[in-house]
């Protein structure tokens, strides 16, 4: 849950920004912004910004953060909000076109179709969860080779030839390399879970066109089913999939959120039309939804921890394939969230003593002569001044 009712009292005082200057976009962290990282307080937009960018900067090669992007926990309630009766004269305009009109000027340096995943961060009715769409350029599912298929006719010693492109049904082909922009090799963070068990098997929420009563009745009667599913492994596979989808990951299992789905279906509609200047429809039977089965908190506080553990794990253990329903249900121990707060805490304040030490070194560095008597640099015996080595932040 989002907090309500701010506990903190006192003076407000700032520690750091993150990152610092003269890097753009710094987040700017308080006193009263760490106290939300106490047990049993509700973590605030800022907590929720700092570390989805820390994770970006600090724990993604370069290359795949150029294939992600991360909105602000702003985003979703600009998108999302109500319209003033008395606005400007945009009334005749299509409410999609309305809502776009808000955050149009959010993706100026950064086309949406060109990346993987987008992590959209959402607080609705003092709750938390996330929203994650995935492969938006894509116009269809596409399947690739698994690489850690295991041949059962190969495991078993014989030498049947593996199967060919011309054999393989016309559906589980990929799409040409060349569609949109994206190779046919795998990208490195979908390549797999270290584990390899194959959970996507598992039976969960499904579409988020369907009712909250059809789902529930629907995975509570394939549930036991479910569980013998998870014995045919990732290994088993010959391709997995990648397909255009909305995931909506949430830490207190609730309504289907089929609105959110939809409002974001629309958002994409009218971005690839601003920016593509043509039509292209991301209706469900292009851009499905699905609500996986994910690990869920046990009190009413943590659903902002929570999501930040949903978009590290993301990172650190890749879905495998996206053929859905997915379960992440042993996505991380439910273990790792109860040092969570202190982990996060102890970064910020990490950091701040950084950038304090990198303060106090720099104002050394260009402090002027205490005392006449100190030698000039052009006095000296020809060697070129030297600054310090500064220690490099976190």
């Amino acid at each position: 849950m989002a907090d309500l009712q701010p506990t903190f009292s006192g003076p407000v005082v700032k520690l750091m920004m993150y990152p610092p200057p003269p890097a753009k976009g710094g987040i700017s962290v308080t006193n009263e912004d760490l106290h939300c990282l106490n047990d049993g307080e509700f973590l605030n937009d800022v907590i929720i910004d700092f570390y989805l960018k820390y994770l970006v900067l600090e724990k993604l090669k370069k290359e795949d953060a150029q294939r992600i992007h991360v909105f602000s926990s702003f985003f979703y309630k600009r998108l999302n909000q109500r319209e003033r009766r008395n606005g400007a004269d945009t009334t005749s305009l299509p409410i999609q076109k309305r809502k776009h009109n808000r955050v149009k000027t959010w993706t100026r340096h950064v086309d949406l179709f060109q990346k993987d995943f987008i992590f959209v961060p959402i607080n609705e009715s003092a709750h938390w969860y996330l929203a994650v769409i995935c492969f938006p350029g894509l116009e269809g599912p596409v399947f690739e080779k698994n690489p850690l298929y295991l041949d059962p006719t190969l495991a078993s010693g014989s030498t049947a030839e593996p199967q060919s492109e011309e054999n393989i049904p016309e559906h589980c082909r990929p799409l040409s390399p060349d569609a949109d922009g994206l190779d046919g090799e795998l990208h490195r963070i979908s390549v797999c879970y270290g584990s390899g068990k194959g959970d996507d098997d598992t039976y969960t929420f499904s579409d988020d066109q369907s009712s909250c009563q059809d789902e529930c009745s629907e995975d509570g009667a394939l549930f036991e089913d479910a569980a013998a599913s998870n014995l045919s492994s990732l290994a088993s596979k010959p391709t997995i999939c990648k397909q255009p989808c909305i995931l909506i990951m949430d830490s207190l299992r609730g309504p289907t959120r089929s609105n959110v789905v939809k409002t974001l279906r629309e958002y994409l509609e009218v971005e690839w039309e601003v920016r593509k200047a043509s039509q292209r429809s991301f209706g469900k039977e292009v851009m499905r939804g699905s609500s996986p089965r994910v690990p869920q908190q046990d009190n009413f506080s943590d659903c902002g921890v929570y999501i930040l553990q949903y978009v590290e794990s993301f990172f650190e253990n890749p879905i495998p394939s996206f053929d859905l329903p997915v379960n992440l249900s042993e996505w991380f121990p439910q273990l790792r969230m109860k040092t969570k707060r202190k982990e996060i805490k102890e970064l910020i304040l990490k950091i701040q003593a950084q950038q304090d030490l990198d303060r106090k070194e720099s104002d050394l560095v260009e402090a002027p002569p205490t005392s006449p008597e100190e030698p000039e640099i052009e006095e000296t015996s020809g060697s070129s001044a030297q600054l310090p080595n500064l220690p490099v932040s976190p």
